[in-house]
């Protein structure tokens, strides 16, 4: 049996992305392929999202996107009415916008809802959780799972986010340098990932874009100074082709994450190229990388040197490898199936 199931979008940007985005790419790749598989499926996202689902349209363009909207919230509101107004129609509702949606319970409902969490919850992220305990929540790791419950937040399972790797070319061959790709804000670790080129002595390319005011005023304080120094070369936002382009060709992902990384998606998709990942150990990253095979995991900026130093030694097809033993499309797909079923029945 094919179920009717919605998949409600965060509203900030399209699905798929078009430069950063881990959440919409792994939601653009699950809505796809459960399309494939004959799901109906409606997926409530902006406008300028492309999908061969039944696109409901709560936004003309990805909420960043509109310079002149000055309560994106407002929007966010209106799609919790526009789907609350039509849960009776799915078998399941699949929630990718996290706490706001949680108010779909409210009016009562025979019709399940996932919400698969894709950030660290923090205390007021866990009360809020805690405050509608007939939500089914999904973390997207072991660490994950394990953070949200020593909260006192329950989970129905953990599902690995997977990629396509068809759209992910190796790279045998890379070139002289090192990449870092990502939000250029404090958490993400960017500063770390520049200074230990500069005392490594190696080129990186660094790419990424900045949301919202305060990331600014970190990146013209902090990162910004940093891109001007030899062998330090900054690209900002790339789409999806120069983004698999960079990858292939890096010598090394660095990944100095300084917050709890539910996942990391970006780790997958350097893999998926090739590339080793060297990251620091926080969160999933012992989960993602196999240490001393696929990248390094390290703890702090000397360290960061270092394996640098080593990336050569590390098989580039031994990253693909675990890539596809591991963090595939179908993977993800058949584990959500897994517990659609559950949830439905």
């Amino acid at each position: 049996m094919k179920y009717n199931i919605a998949q409600l979008a965060p509203l900030w940007i399209p699905v798929p992305p078009r430069t950063y985005g881990g959440i919409e790419l792994m939601l653009s790749v699950l809505v796809e392929e459960l399309v494939r598989r004959e799901y109906e499926v409606s997926l409530f996202a902006s406008g300028d999202s492309v999908t061969k689902a039944h696109l409901e349209i709560m936004s003309e363009k990805g909420l960043w996107l509109r310079r002149n909207v000055r309560s994106p919230h407002a929007v966010i509101m209106r799609m919790l009415k526009a789907v609350y107004d039509r849960r009776e129609e799915f078998d399941l509702i699949h929630n990718h916008a996290e706490f706001f949606m949680y108010p779909l319970l409210l009016g009562g409902s025979s019709v399940p809802i996932l919400t698969t969490m894709h950030r660290p919850m923090d205390d007021e992220a866990a009360k809020a959780a805690l405050a509608y305990p007939e939500m089914n929540f999904c973390a997207i790791s072991d660490d994950h799972r394990a953070r949200m419950e020593a909260k006192g937040v329950k989970t129905v399972g953990v599902v690995y986010n997977g990629i396509d790797t068809k759209k992910y070319e190796m790279g045998e061959k890379p070139e002289d340098y090192f990449l870092y790709i990502g939000r250029l804000n404090e958490e993400k670790g960017v500063v770390d990932a520049v200074k230990a080129a500069q005392k490594a002595g190696v080129k990186l390319i660094v790419a990424g874009n900045i949301i919202a005011g305060a990331e600014w005023q970190y990146f013209f304080n902090d990162v910004q100074p940093l891109l001007n120094q030899e062998n330090i070369k900054f690209v900002g936002e790339v789409d999806f082709g120069e983004k698999v382009r960079l990858m292939k060709n890096a010598k090394g992902m660095l990944f100095p994450i300084d917050r709890d990384e539910p996942f990391g998606l970006v780790m997958v998709e350097g893999m998926a190229c090739g590339t080793p990942v060297i990251a620091y150990r926080r969160g999933s990253v012992p989960e993602v990388v196999d240490d001393g095979k696929t990248g390094f995991i390290i703890e702090g900026l000397d360290e960061m040197v270092e394996a640098m130093g080593k990336i050569s030694l590390l098989k580039r097809a031994d990253c693909r490898k675990r890539v596809e033993e591991n963090f595939t499309l179908e993977m993800m797909v058949n584990e959500y199936e897994k517990i659609y079923k559950k949830l439905i029945s």
